[in-house]
């Protein structure tokens, strides 16, 4: 017994428990940091090889596309195949056409060919049951029908490449316009090649190692095609994919943006499985994207072989300790089952501890790129929360008195400083629901200005709510004034775009003159202004964005608009901008007054060349934007005061304050751009609209303008 007693203590077995500690340790170290490298490099080779077949895939849709167009190219300019359409458009006969449809599918490289109308409606098509009769709304099709706005939103024909749904189908498809010999445009024709399991195989087979990597074709994160081997693979990474360890990546690919991978398990084996959207025309609509999953297993095979020669090793070492131990306590005696218990009690209290990899790869930094148009989302998430609290606050009077009287302006209203004399202020009376210029009932007043008052009222002829412009009566009695306005109209028609509020017609009523307009029921930004005094930086620079856009539009048609302030800024449900009221428009590089010398504008916002009765160009509009932008940002004007002449005499000569010394916070480079809107000389200012736009999304994109300020 005491030689039991003298084992448990004596120096052989401490020296046995620490070296079989050492061996523990290291053995469960080499075991740990391999398996912990291995795993490390089995997802990160997974994952390159995900990035690789990603970007692979994306080139084969764009050679997938070039080979259709090439085929649609050469259909589009045989003269043979035009002229067939042309006759089954005017007589119906579509048998020629459908013959000639199918005969090319084969050079189309495509399984569906379509010729849409002029009107957007189907004419023929290669399916007996395409899905759908109106591609209006499809979107490469809204371009080729009119390449102008495609060209505008930056989608240069002649060819649209992008995605379309017939019926429970989802197609990758290109679209072109087709004229006939003569001329005449006959429509669009569009090829496309279904997303199904056969192309699935023919991309995997292209874009991914062989072996057990998958890929699956998806619309709306449902499969349309995929090379999982059987129903129950298929199943197990369908209900993956609408787990919630999905969600994120789900979410990326509804931005546009490639998510970090995920780890799945598919029939026992482990993928590392990646979502890619899709490229094209309204691919996030259909919500088009890819499942790409590469095996794990394959990159795991050298760490199982390797696992096996580290436990001999370490079993080895642990003898070896055992047999040093009993050489070196010879003379001392143990029981073993002693030992036994010893070892295990210690072995038992041991736990290896390592760190988690503080290191992150590549894949997991992508959506840090997208802060801009997150910064956007939320600005304009925020745009139409202020503007429903703006609208909640108190409806806007639309009712009628007895007479609406149109003699009283002020600073900000738009007013004649300099010319002849005008005949007396008159009252001009209109009742609510009379029917003005036989055509337009007469529903409410929308505003009053310097230079008329602004009805809401019905078209009887068309059966829409429009926007009535009346100008006052000393103004309607001047002929030059007039011709200069209908020339105005005639400038504002030109402009379409999605920032600016379309203008109809000049018309005259028993004497009375009238501009019609698009209706648009919404807040202005001088009611905004009005209720929230300055706006979040982040609202002023997309408003500002917003305006300088619609003034390119307006810039690259030839007109410039000479009356930029908020009470012309409109915005619609969506909080986007839209930009009215170019009753002062003129062409440019135009005089700033008319034929009799007079001049308008709206004191507070007007460029001194304005107030001179000078020269005007699209700088004029820029230094009238940089009035509204200081206004909302610091919420006072440059040029604060109630006298007219004291204002205007600022406007020609005294210089504008600096917006960071009325507001710290504001970013040097706003308000750097502040400084050069407003400088007295045309040559100082920004060169156009579009510099401005860029400026402004420089300066939303940079972190500065990110943070919402709020007032007090």
């Amino acid at each position: 017994m005491s030689a039991s007693v003298q084992w448990t203590k004596s120096l052989g077995w401490k020296f046995f428990l620490r070296t079989g500690l050492v061996i523990l340790l290291l053995v469960g170290a080499v075991l740990g940091v391999a398996l912990i490298q291995t795993k490390k490099a089995a997802q990160a080779s997974a994952s390159d090889g995900l990035r690789s077949a990603a970007a692979l895939l994306g080139r084969t849709f764009d050679q997938q596309a070039k080979v259709m167009d090439s085929g649609l190219a050469v259909f589009a300019e045989y003269p043979a195949y035009l002229a067939e359409i042309e006759k089954a458009e005017q007589t119906q006969d579509l048998k020629s056409t459908l013959d000639a449809l199918n005969e090319n599918l084969p050079t189309f490289s495509g399984d569906v060919a379509l010729i849409v109308k002029p009107d957007g409606k189907l004419l023929a098509s290669s399916e007996a049951a395409p899905g759908r009769s109106d591609f209006g709304d499809v979107g490469i099709v809204q371009m080729a029908l009119s390449p102008d706005e495609a060209a505008a939103a930056g989608y240069n024909g002649p060819s649209y490449r992008g995605f379309v749904a017939l019926g429970h189908a989802v197609y990758h498809a290109v679209a072109r316009r087709l004229s006939s010999p003569s001329g005449a445009f006959l429509g669009v024709m569009l090829v496309g090649t279904r997303l199904d399991t056969q192309q699935a195989e023919a991309l995997r087979a292209l874009a991914l190692p062989p072996g057990d990597a998958r890929l699956a074709l998806m619309s709306g994160f449902k499969f349309q095609g995929d090379t999982f081997p059987d129903a129950a693979s298929r199943g197990q990474a369908e209900t993956a994919l609408n787990s919630p360890a999905f969600a994120p990546a789900k979410r990326a690919v509804l931005q546009g943006q490639v998510p970090s991978p995920v780890r799945l398990r598919i029939e026992g084996h482990d993928y590392l499985a990646t979502l890619v959207p899709l490229r094209g025309v309204n691919a996030l609509d259909l919500q088009a994207a890819e499942m790409l999953a590469m095996p794990l297993d394959p990159f795991m095979a050298p760490f199982d072989r390797l696992k096996g020669w580290i436990l001999g090793a370490g079993a080895a070492g642990l003898l070896l300790a055992l047999l040093v131990a009993l050489v070196s306590a010879r003379s001392v005696t143990a029981p073993l089952a002693r030992l036994a218990d010893a070892t295990s009690r210690l072995a038992g209290g041991e736990r290896i501890e390592l760190p988690e990899p503080t290191a992150k790869d590549e894949v997991g930094l992508l959506t840090e790129r997208f802060r801009g148009l997150i910064a956007e989302l939320r600005a304009k998430e925020e745009m139409v929360a202020m503007l429903e609290q703006v609208r909640s606050g108190g409806a806007v009077n639309t009712r009628i008195a007895a007479q609406a009287d149109m003699t009283v302006v002020d600073v900000d209203a738009t007013v004649s400083l300099l010319g002849k004399s005008l005949p007396a202020p008159k009252r001009l009376t209109i009742k609510e629901g009379e029917v003005f210029a036989s055509r337009y009932k007469v529903e409410g007043v929308l505003g009053k200005g310097g230079m008329g008052v602004v009805l809401k009222a019905r078209d009887l002829q068309l059966d829409e709510e429009v926007a009535l412009k009346v100008i006052r009566p000393e103004h309607a009695v001047d002929a030059d004034f007039l011709d200069r306005l209908k020339q105005e109209v005639k400038l504002a028609r030109r402009i379409t775009h999605r920032f600016v509020l379309r203008t109809h017609d000049f018309a005259e009523a028993d004497g009375v003159a009238f501009v019609s307009m698009e209706y648009l029921k919404g807040v202005t930004l001088k009611r905004l202004l009005d209720d929230r005094g300055r706006l979040p930086l982040s609202l002023v620079l997309r408003i500002g964005r917003q305006v300088a856009e619609g003034l390119e539009a307006a810039h690259a048609e030839g007109v410039v608009h000479r009356d930029i302030k908020p009470l012309n800024v409109l915005f619609d449900a969506r909080g986007d901008v839209k930009l009215m009221d170019f009753g002062l428009a003129a062409p440019v590089a135009a005089s700033g007054t008319d034929a009799s010398g007079q001049v308008f504008g709206s004191p507070r916002y007007m460029a001194p060349e304005q107030v001179r009765g000078d020269r005007v160009d699209p700088r004029t509009d820029l230094y009238s934007l940089g009035v509204m932008l200081f206004e909302l940002a610091t919420g006072t004007p440059p040029f604060p005061g109630s006298d007219v002449s004291e204002l205007l005499r600022k406007q020609l000569s005294a210089e504008a304050p600096h917006a960071k010394d009325l507001d710290p916070s504001l970013p040097a480079s706003f308000s750097f751009l502040l400084d050069r809107l407003l400088q007295k000389r045309m040559d100082d200012r920004p060169s156009g609209a579009a510099e401005v736009v860029e400026v402004l999304k420089a300066i939303q994109s940079g972190g500065e303008a990110g943070e919402t300020r709020r007032t007090a």
